[in-house]
């Protein structure tokens, strides 16, 4: 194994990651809960990008039965009462309806023959009334002109004993005197006495002893100097009046009898549709009342309870039934997914804590002139990050920083192991044989045999001795780590190039030295920190890395660290942390 002395050399003028270190390994895994406990090992406080997720340590605890709800309690018509109401409503309704428009039609029908049959005998008697005026007015002209009132008397009775529709005849000269009349023993009216009549042919509706009548007027032309005479005939409408008395009789016998038919239809049909409304709902509900069991036994926790085929329910039901019996399963799925993933939780925190425990504490450590501060801020609740910090004699201090690539439980003990073979590998030998070289090819074997290959790590080691500031490092597939000296504001880089760890247990790794001066300030870090992006998707980098290194290198070592993790996190705002981000600083000051 060999080793190469070097300077610092500054960093790459223009570089987003490491030339070092090929692209990372995406970063796969579950993301699983963990308590917000404070460690070393923990999420930075923040609402986005490398900020703080809300984090629990609840476990979900296996379905319990608890209360059911009182249904017994539930007020209400049951559904086959609903049904049947709702029918018997419904066709009381519909009956109630028809009955009506038969009243109506009847009604309208009875009015319209009534209608018709005054019609027809109106026409009736006033063709009648017209023949026999006109034969009056031709048999009484001559009579009239002679004054031969007995005759005309005559005339006018034989009209109403032959017709009995004709209850009197009248015949009037042109001034309105009655010169004959068919009522026996009636006198003869002077002039201006008897109402006046205009002798035109006109149907005047009257009464005539007390029922009613229709005056028939027609005119007589004799020859005249005074004008036309006037033939009045009072035709009875006692027959019409008791034809509409019939028909009234009838539409009210018609009217009785079709209500009493559509009573009675109706009471057959209430009790026809109870009876199917009944039976039907009795096929409906009593599927329903036991998937109803069914669900009240899954509330109480029965998750093997299951609904039978309701057959002759109708396809909803049916479809309930299929429903239920997929939720009750899908029930019986997730609740035994939660019961794993709570086993999961329980494991992670558990690898959680004894990470923690591995891990060196948030408080920085003050060896002689040399100050160190590290933190890890996980993406997920196990990291795959890790640093370590150890005095190997009096005067050396072991430095190391890993990456393994990947999330989750089993990344997060392979990253344990890790830190567990780094720490181990330092007791093999004599602190004073011990160098970076040999401690990156001992973790390199420890990695390989407890990954088997399928987990690769980026890792930098540095031996740092404390009393002159000479420096041992290496690294495999690491981000090198910048070296801002604080008096000439100059920064510099400590560049070794190696492959991943853990690939291959026979893999070479080489060291380096280097010196610091005092005043010098040696960032490390993991490529979670320079590939953090902000919105658009650019990348936070090295450059903006040392520009924050340099803004804020005045502060303490634990202050610098801080204040890179919060300036990555301002600059992925509103970003998820996509990596884990771990930061470790060591400062050199030795007293003048």
């Amino acid at each position: 194994m060999s080793s190469t002395n070097t300077r610092l050399n500054p960093p790459p003028p223009n570089d987003d990651a490491p030339d070092s270190a090929p692209p990372p390994a995406e970063r796969t895994g579950t993301q699983e809960l963990t308590g917000n406990r404070e460690s070393t090992a923990t999420r930075l406080t923040g609402p986005m990008g490398l900020g703080r997720a809300e984090a629990t340590s609840t476990l979900i605890a296996p379905l319990e039965a608890g209360e059911l709800p009182n249904v017994a309690a539930i007020k209400g018509l049951r559904l086959d009462q609903v049904l049947l109401l709702t029918t018997g409503v419904l066709v009381v309704a519909i009956v109630g309806l028809l009955a009506a428009l038969s009243v109506a039609s009847t009604q309208s029908q009875f009015e319209e023959t009534a209608l018709r049959s005054k019609d027809r005998i109106q026409d009736q008697a006033r063709e009648l009334g017209q023949t026999v005026g006109q034969t009056i007015a031709l048999t009484s002209a001559t009579n009239l002109r002679d004054n031969n009132y007995a005759f005309l008397e005559e005339v006018a009775g034989s009209i109403v004993k032959t017709n009995p529709n004709i209850l009197r005849v009248q015949i009037f000269d042109p001034d309105g005197v009655r010169m004959a009349d068919s009522e026996k023993g009636t006198e003869k009216e002077a002039a201006g006495n008897s109402p006046a009549r205009v002798a035109e042919r006109r149907l005047v509706s009257a009464f005539y002893q007390g029922q009613p009548i229709s005056e028939i007027q027609e005119p007589i032309d004799y020859g005249s100097s005074s004008g036309k005479g006037l033939v009045v005939i009072s035709y009875s409408l006692g027959g019409l009046q008791k034809q509409l008395a019939a028909l009234e009789e009838d539409k009210r016998d018609t009217v009785r009898a079709n209500t009493m038919r559509m009573l009675g239809l109706g009471l057959g049909f209430v009790v026809l549709a109870g009876a199917l409304v009944a039976f039907q709902s009795r096929r409906i509900t009593r599927p329903l009342g036991m998937l109803t069991g069914k669900v009240m036994q899954l509330a109480a926790g029965d998750l093997g309870a299951r609904a039978g085929t309701a057959r002759g329910a109708g396809r909803e039901v049916v479809t309930l039934g299929v429903v239920f019996n997929h939720m009750a399963e899908r029930i019986k799925v997730l609740l035994d997914d939660v019961r794993a993933k709570a086993q999961l939780e329980r494991e992670v925190s558990l690898a959680r804590t004894v990470q923690e425990t591995l891990l060196p504490g948030r408080d920085a450590v003050q060896v002689g002139p040399v100050r160190i501060a590290g933190l890890v801020v996980t993406a997920d609740a196990c990291g795959g990050d890790w640093w370590f910090r150890a005095s190997l004699d009096a005067q050396r201090v072991v430095i190391g920083i890993g990456d393994v690539t990947g999330h989750g439980l089993s990344t997060a003990l392979v990253a344990t192991s890790a830190t567990s073979g780094f720490a181990s590998a330092m007791t093999l030998r004599e602190p004073s044989q011990v160098s970076a070289q040999l401690l990156i090819t001992s973790l390199n074997v420890t990695l390989a045999n407890v990954g088997r290959g399928e987990h690769q790590m980026s890792s930098a080691l540095a031996i740092l001795d404390v009393s002159n500031g000479h420096i041992d490092y290496a690294a495999g597939a690491h981000p090198s780590p910048l070296v801002f000296n604080r008096n000439s504001g100059q920064v510099a880089s400590l560049p070794a190039r190696g492959p991943l760890l853990g690939a291959n247990v026979s893999s070479q790794f080489t060291s380096r030295q280097a010196q610091l001066r005092p005043g010098d300030v040696v960032v490390w870090y993991t490529d979670g920190l320079t590939e953090a992006r902000d919105a658009a998707g650019k990348l936070y980098g090295t450059q903006r890395l040392a520009a924050a290194v340099q803004a804020n290198a005045h502060l303490s070592a634990e202050a610098l660290r801080d204040a890179l993790l919060a300036d990555a996190r301002a600059f992925s705002a509103g970003q998820p942390q996509r990596d884990d981000i771990t930061v470790v600083v060591a400062e050199f000051s030795p007293v003048a």
